[in-house]
């Protein structure tokens, strides 16, 4: 990957980048595009670490053939949609949202929803 898609716009081919060193942009930063970012690790501990260590959290992936390993993912990534062994983290039933620098809120679903609603209690005794 790493190469232009013609002559308008920034349009990259898919891009795999190994070995960037810890100062790169890219880790610190939010990438849109089809971009994945091969980091080696020496156990989950420091993955996590790296993983929530920026200021954004759009959305996380990770790949595992453990059921301990995805349970803990889940509960411990900093995302607003995490996606465990796939990349489908969507649909028009699921909150699509961020946390941190990624966004406040939800859009879709029921949490979609209920930031247009002004919710109201009604106590009534019979007279």
């Amino acid at each position: 990957g790493g190469e232009r898609l013609g002559n308008r716009g920034y349009f990259y081919r898919p891009t795999v980048l190994t070995d960037a060193p810890e100062t790169a942009a890219i880790l610190h930063e939010e990438p849109f595009g089809p971009i994945a970012i091969l980091s080696p690790f020496t156990d989950r501990d420091e993955a996590m670490a790296r993983a929530n260590g920026t200021a954004y959290g759009l959305a996380a992936y990770a790949f595992t053939r453990s059921q301990e390993t995805a349970a803990w993912l889940g509960r411990n990534l900093e995302a607003g949609m995490v996606g465990l062994n796939t990349f489908a983290v969507g649909g028009p039933e699921a909150p699509f949202g961020g946390v941190k620098e990624s966004g406040y809120g939800r859009e879709g679903g029921m949490e979609g929803i209920d930031a247009y609603l002004t919710p109201k209690v009604i106590a009534h005794l019979p007279l």
